[in-house]
């Protein structure tokens, strides 16, 4: 499939819509299940447009792509970005947090607004293929040889990603998150 993918975007980047439309129906799914994993679930059609932009940002950072990592990876983070822009924008909306508060408390501390909230922030401190590989394996529920795939760098390389990844966020984060989000 990586490789399908890597001829379907060199095609995309030349401006052949049919790759284009291949990439979008090959991972269109798996996309809209890390904005929903960013955003939360009660975020069904806001991951929706989220999608939608990260296909329209796809499209035009085509032509810049260079064929070195997975496109899988490359569109991940595009959703990424657009997942934690819109974030951003609509983080102070009462809406959108009344949402969030709506939905059970962790341990009665932190409501999923704020835990979601913390985690992100945190996990974007970590060094960019950390991020990325703790991303992916808890947030995309990728199983860690694909995120190895994803990431072309072997089992052992990310499985070390993720052990120091979790290292990390456990002497930043508190214990009972990273109990609860970690599983450790």
């Amino acid at each position: 499939m990586s490789e399908d993918l890597s001829f379907h975007m060199i095609k995309t980047a030349k401006g052949d819509k049919e790759s284009f439309r291949f990439i979008a129906n090959a991972l269109g799914y798996k996309m809209h299940a890390t904005a929903i994993n960013i955003l939360g679930p009660s975020h069904f059609e806001d991951a929706d447009d989220v999608v939608q932009i990260s296909l329209i940002k796809l499209w035009q950072s085509a032509p810049r792509w260079v064929n070195k990592g997975s496109v899988e990876g490359y569109i991940y983070k595009i959703v990424f970005s657009t997942s934690m822009d819109f974030l951003r924008r609509y983080k102070s909306s009462i809406e959108f947090k009344e949402n969030y508060l709506s939905l059970e408390f962790i341990n009665n501390k932190y409501s999923t607004y704020e835990l979601r909230k913390m985690l992100l922030k945190n996990i974007q401190k970590l060094p960019k293929d950390q991020e990325e590989a703790i991303l992916l394996h808890y947030f995309s529920g990728y199983k860690q040889r694909e995120v190895s795939n994803i990431l072309k760098k072997s089992d052992k390389a990310t499985e070390s990603l993720i052990i120091r990844a979790r290292k990390k966020l456990k002497t930043i984060l508190p214990k009972d998150i990273v109990e609860d989000f970690l599983h450790v």
